[in-house]
């Protein structure tokens, strides 16, 4: 039985969990917006989840499509890693639907007050998304935890940019005013400029600071004033007074000059903290853009591929040793594919086999192979003609060893002592001899 919260009876379109709608199919209903119903789903081609923004029923038993597309073109002319990009954009049974990418949670859900270094960090890459709207004549106009996104690996960004406007010369009025609690003075009569996202930006570091999200009339100093002082330091302290002034002209012109300011307010010892952070997530990135790389360029030239117990990246059982950090420690009796493996060097084998191919143990009683289990061979045994694979070092139905250096084309280079094919892009070490590389 479907729970309650999962069925919305909308008019003409009954969303629940489990519905198709186009290629996607309804998981979950995230919350709803000022416009819009927020729904998670799966796309049934391409295999992943995403998030889906449907207008809402207005009055009069219609969703408004309108808001939806201003949205997608206001975003569309934006590319930034702060920002949520538009996955995708469709018309689906007559109803505007924008999909984008899903994430972890919203920085609504997160626990007040929070610690500096972490709201610094979040707040430091939104500002940085904002510049790149600003730079585009973009104003956000409703800047608030719940627009603004985190996902995996520390990355933040802001999104729903529905009531967003697009500044040509004077700034225009508009109808909807933001959320309450976080629009600017001058953004409630109708008048917002970057001035007001970034006024939006000061109250939500204030809140998640504190504890306490500041309240009209915003006469300094606001309730949870000295946290803020025994958390900071007086230039920080003076940043916040500056980015939540009443009067517009008294605040920072845009989010560029306003990231500016936080990275020179920001206290020294969170400063240091976060580059460490920084260079550690990098790093991180890095590790992953070439592991990419190399699952690539040799995930089907390296059969039974698993992952080094020491450093995480990818090593075949038919490795010596990690090539990328040197580990012996890693034994793959209990992840090999096959259905069994040697006691002697822990890999897996063939049951079908009569020898160990990767170390010269004793021989095996030989019993019918798993047909589920397919192994590619690629070559012929000189002595007994029986099919070897890649990388074997003993052939596995006489126990000869194959002294000929496997040579694979995909690979760049060979190593000079033993003559096997590697590549020193990515590896540090040969994993058939143990040589260093570089």
């Amino acid at each position: 039985m479907e729970q309650p919260q999962d069925i919305i009876k909308t008019g003409r379109l009954n969303l629940k969990r489990g519905k198709r709608f186009g290629k996607y199919k309804l998981s979950k209903r995230l919350g709803e917006g000022g416009y819009c119903e927020v729904w998670k789903a799966r796309d049934t081609i391409e295999g992943i989840s995403v998030a889906l923004k449907i207008p809402r029923v207005e009055l009069d038993g219609k969703r408004d499509n309108q808001t939806i597309m201003r949205e997608v073109r206001l975003v569309s002319r934006l590319r930034h890693r702060h920002i949520v990009p538009v996955k995708n954009a469709e018309i689906i049974d007559g109803h505007a639907v924008l999909i984008t990418e899903l994430s972890s949670g919203t920085l609504e859900d997160c626990s007040r007050p929070m610690s500096v270094k972490r709201i610094i960090s979040i707040i430091t890459k939104i500002l940085d998304g904002l510049e790149c709207a600003h730079r585009h004549r973009i104003v956000h106009c409703d800047v608030t935890p719940g627009n603004i996104f985190l996902f995996p690996g520390g990355r933040a960004a802001i999104g729903d940019f529905g009531i967003g406007l697009h500044l040509k010369g004077r700034a225009r009025t508009i109808d909807e005013y933001g959320t309450p609690g976080y629009v600017a003075p001058e953004q409630a009569y109708g008048r917002p400029t970057y001035r007001s996202d970034c006024f939006a930006v000061g109250i939500i570091l204030y809140e998640f600071i504190t504890g306490v999200l500041p309240r009209w009339p915003y006469k300094w100093p606001f309730r949870g004033y000295n946290r803020l002082r025994d958390k900071t330091n007086a230039e920080f302290v003076k940043f916040i007074k500056k980015s939540i002034s009443v009067d517009p002209a008294a605040r920072f012109a845009d989010a560029k000059q306003m990231l500016a300011a936080l990275i020179q307010a920001t206290p020294q010892k969170v400063a240091k903290s976060l580059k460490a952070d920084k260079n550690k997530l990098q790093k991180q990135l890095w590790k992953q853009v070439r592991r990419h790389a190399f699952l690539s360029r040799y995930g089907k030239v390296l059969s039974d591929l698993h992952l080094c117990k020491d450093c995480g990246e990818p090593i075949s059982e038919s490795m010596l040793i990690c090539p990328w950090c040197r580990s012996e420690r890693n034994q793959f009796s209990e992840i090999t594919r096959f259905s069994h493996f040697c006691p002697r060097c822990k890999k897996g084998m063939s049951p079908e086999w009569h020898y160990c191919p990767w170390c010269y143990g004793s021989g095996f009683e030989p019993q019918p192979a798993d047909k589920k289990y397919i192994i590619k061979y690629h070559s012929n045994c000189k002595h007994c003609h029986g099919k070897i694979s890649r990388f074997m070092r003993y052939c596995p139905w006489c126990n000869r060893k194959i002294k000929k250096p496997w040579r694979v084309y995909q690979f760049p280079e060979l190593c000079s002592k033993c003559g096997w094919s590697v590549d020193s892009n990515f590896w540090n070490s040969c994993p058939w001899c143990q040589q260093r590389l570089i």
